[in-house]
This record gives structure tokens, sequence and C-alpha cells, in this order.
């Protein structure tokens, strides 16, 4: 960096040796130091460079895909011939050759896991770019190469970018590998306690912006021109010329442009709006745990970190927060556009620079309180970011006080393939499969409070069948521990420990999937027999 001269190869050759040796995908102080006196530019070059090599090496193809092709529908006319003595196989052969060709296709020469240590090189010096080519890679091979999967998060880990960050966040939340998941898990754990923060505060204090600063605008260079991207308080983006002008798309380059600026600018503006989408999923979903937890902040984090960031801030005002006051909620308000809070009844709130703030929720409070909030976010045309109000609370009867599960929906009948689709909008990941395949479980983890919202059903296989399944319950079980297994009879935590809102909201996503059934079936222990 201080000189412009290259690196000599020697160097960089050793630096691999040195790491690989080690074998840890994380990256020691010494290595960090050497890495540093790298051009900013060339290093993350590099560090791609040796992450996509890595890749590369271990996911070399065993067959071609036309040979993939042909061995899968080989293998699957015979399965198919098999399941057709079966009277209740629905499976079609064109789906039987889709399954064989996955599992075909993904077959590699060899594994890199071995060669793990060499992304602590990676990890020293990759960019941001490497979190995007590092969570392909979770999504498409999380079922083949959990080794590698689990590797790929020590190393995203060690980069400390807010992207990595909050992909870290993601997969220890809801990823649908345990032991990727608690690797993640352990991760987020470590690099919090590093910063000397909880779990809570490294999310909020680590949300990327997309690109756009503090005025919710993004800067697009073509040399000679130039135009801004701004972002609208409901998170939509405009284009702008110089003169203020609106633009539909970018423009094409003229002659007189940079070309090169103006393809990195075409570039920025696309991976803007790619991350964007991406950030409004992840942090809608974490508020929403937010509020199911009844996490709280103190005022002076909430608006540094949460009301002030140029993205959070669009999804804070489709929200109605609280002023804790005591064991329940204060008074309540909405963030304006003008930076204003107001209540229900459009007066201004101050809030004191001492309070602690949370999400707002129906069963804190009054009906006629919940009534009111509806009817003025529906006077103001805002549509919630997620439901805050009009559920009711559920609140357990003498009788469920010690009860360690959520029973009232046992027996309901649902499709499997429907079930699938609710738990995943839901936030839910499929539980461990056991021998045979089968698994009968749901869960979503809620890091902040170190549990995992368990859903039981009666089962399924893999492949996976859209099989008549049952509900069984819902329990909470604490995260680190054993998940697995087929027990149907394994206790969570006693009910009345879980936090109130948790309790209604999980108690409504039950409702919400058995509703989407035949409802229940007194006899619904035979009907859903293997």
């Amino acid at each position: 960096a201080d000189s412009g001269k290259p690196v000599p190869p020697e160097i960089l050759n050793w630096l691999l040796a040195q790491t690989h040796k080690l074998g840890s995908p994380e990256p020691g102080a010494l290595l960090r130091r050497y890495c540093q006196q790298f051009a900013a530019e060339d290093r993350a070059a590099l560090g791609e460079f040796v992450l996509t090599q890595w890749i590369e090496q271990d996911t070399r193809r065993k067959y071609t895909e036309a040979q993939a092709r042909l061995m899968a529908q080989q293998e699957a006319q015979t399965i198919y011939s098999m399941a057709q003595q079966d009277a209740n196989s629905t499976k079609s052969l064109e789906a039987y050759e889709e399954l064989c060709f996955q599992g075909i296709w993904s077959q590699c020469v060899g594994s890199a896991a071995k060669q793990k240590g060499i992304l602590a090189l990676a990890a020293a010096c990759c960019g941001e770019g490497a979190v995007k080519i590092a969570g392909d890679f979770l999504k498409q091979w999380y079922g083949y190469r959990a080794a590698q999967c689990r590797a790929l998060v020590v190393m995203l880990a060690s980069l400390e970018h807010s992207a990595a960050i909050q992909l870290l966040l993601s997969v220890a939340g809801r990823f649908r590998t345990k032991s990727i998941r608690e690797e993640a898990e352990k991760q987020v754990k470590l690099l919090a306690e590093r910063k000397g923060w909880t779990v809570d505060e490294l999310a909020d204090r680590t949300v990327p912006t997309a690109g756009f600063d503090e005025t919710l605008s993004l800067e697009l260079d073509y040399g000679p021109r130039q135009f801004t991207a701004r972002l609208r308080p409901d998170l939509s983006i405009t284009l702008v010329d110089a003169d203020g002008k609106p633009l539909k798309t970018l423009p094409e380059p003229r002659k007189d442009d940079d070309a090169e600026l103006a393809q990195a600018a075409k570039k920025t503006f696309s991976t803007a709006k790619s991350e964007l989408k991406k950030l409004v999923s992840q942090q809608t979903s974490r508020l929403y745990e937010a509020m199911c937890t009844e996490r709280t902040w103190n005022y002076a984090d909430w608006d540094a970190y949460v009301y002030q960031h140029p993205i959070v801030r669009g999804l804070c005002q489709r929200l109605v927060w609280a002023v804790v006051d005591g064991d329940g909620p204060g008074k309540m308000f909405r963030p304006l556009d003008d930076g204003t809070l107001t209540d229900e009844q459009d007066e201004q709130v101050a809030v004191p620079g001492d309070a602690r703030l949370r999400l707002a929720h129906g069963s804190l409070i009054s009906a006629e309180t919940s009534a009111a909030w509806q009817q003025h976010l529906a006077d103001y045309q805002v549509e919630p970011l997620f439901a805050q109000f009009g559920r009711g609370r559920y609140a357990l009867t003498d009788d469920k006080q010690d009860a360690a599960e959520l029973s009232d929906f046992e027996g309901h009948l649902i499709e499997a393939f429907k079930l699938r689709g609710l738990a995943t909008r839901l936030g839910y990941t499929r539980g461990q499969t056991g021998d045979g395949g089968w698994f009968s479980e749901y869960e979503k983890t809620l890091a902040g409070l170190g549990l995992k919202v368990v859903l039981r059903f009666s089962g399924n296989g893999l492949p996976e069948e859209n099989r008549t399944v049952a509900l069984i319950g819902m329990h909470f079980s604490p995260t680190g521990g054993d998940s697995g297994g087929m027990s149907f009879d394994r206790p969570g935590i006693p009910l009345r420990e879980a936090p109130s809102v948790l309790l209604s909201e999980c108690y409504h996503e039950l409702q919400t999937i058995a509703a989407a059934g035949s409802g229940y079936d007194p006899d619904w222990q035979r009907k859903v027999e293997p």
C-alpha cells in the first residue's frame, strides 16, 4: 500500500501454505496485520480470488449436466415402477426424475474441507463482496456440504462487515440445517462478546444502509453527468438527474460519459435495490421478534441505531411504540415523517431522555386503545409492518399454568405442503430429521431470549409428500440443547415463563395454521399413520 510495488509471489504462496497448515478459517492478528499492508482494492481482490477458488475446488461436479439428466431418467424409471405398486403413491415420473437429478447433479469429485484453513487468508482480505459469495454457497449447498458451510460461517464472523454480521444473524435465527445454525449462533455470541455488546445490540449497530447516506440519497456518477437515487418514506426508490428531473431508470451512457464510471454506477444501483429488498425483509423479521420477546431499548440507543438509520427509520414509522412504565406500557406513539412523535389522538408526544421503549402489542393494552390505534393507522393510510393490534390476548387458564405445550389444536388436520408453506412464511424452518428421513417439527430460534419455538406435528418423510398430517402442539425450548429425536412427550419450559406477547403470537400462529386445514378430527391418529 505504501510503495505501489507488487507483493512478491513467495509471500502469497507462504501465506497460503501457512494458513492451510494451521487449518482454521479464522485469521490471527498477525495475518490481519500483514494483509492490512496490501493496497485495499488489491487486498479485496485477493481475498475473493482465494474464496472463489476454494469453492470451485470444493464443488467440481462429478458429472456433466447432460450425464446427470440421463442417469436421473434411468434411476427415476426404476423408482417410479416400484412406486406404482403402492396405491397411495401420487408422485409423477417427472417429479422422481427431478429428485434423482438433484441428487446426482450435487455429487462432486472431492472436497476442499481439509483445505479450509486458506479461508483465513480470504477472511483477512475480503471486502463486502465476499458476503454474497458465501451466502450463495450456504443457500445452495447446505444439504450436501455442511462442514464447508460451517467453515464459511467462521470466515464470515471474521470479516466483521455489517452485511456479514447480518447474514450471520439470519443464519443463526432461521437456517434449516441444525449444525450450521448452531455454528452461526456460536459465532454471533463470540462476536458480540468481543465488542462488549449483547446479541441484540450487535444486530442494531451493524445494519447496512445499502449505500444510502443520512439524507436518504445514493449518488451515481457517470463522469460528466451525475444522478441521485433517493429513498422515499415507504422505502421505494426514485431516480433524479442533476436538475431534479425524475427518471424511470438509469440512462444508457453517452459518448461523452465515462464508460467505466457508468458501468460501476449501474452495478451500484442494481446492488442497492437488491440489498434494500433483503434488508427490509431481515429487519422486519427482527422487529417482529423484538415485539414477541418484549425487548426494550433505552431511548438514546433506539434513536441512534434504530430511528436514525436511513432504512430502519421507514419501518419504525409503520409501527406503534410504547414507553415502558413499570411492568406495562406507558405513553404510546408513532414516529412521523417530520421527525415528531404522535399518539392515537394526533397529539404530539415528548419522550424523556432516560426512558425505555418497546414495541406496543394489543395483549398489553385495553381493547379501546387497541381499536383507537387501528383507526389511527387506517386514517393515515399506514400499512402496518405486521399486526400489533386486533388479535386479542391469549391467557393461560388455571389448568394450564403448569403446562409445557400449547395443545389447543392437537388433532387438527392439514395438508403437509400447506403446513410447510405457512410455517415457512411465519419464519419456521424444518426441524431435525430422524431415522428413515422422518421429521415432525418446525422451529424458529429467538436468539435474544435464548429460546426456540418448536411446532410439532404428526410428521412427514423425505422426500416430502403432500400427505395429510395433524398438528400436535407448540412449545418453547432453550437453544443449545438437544432438539432432535422423535419423542412426542419431550417437555419445554413452562408456558407461564414465556413472555406474554410471545405466547399470544404463537397461539395465533398455531390458530392460523389450523384454520387453513380441514379442522379437528377425533380419529386423527389413525388418519395420519405413515
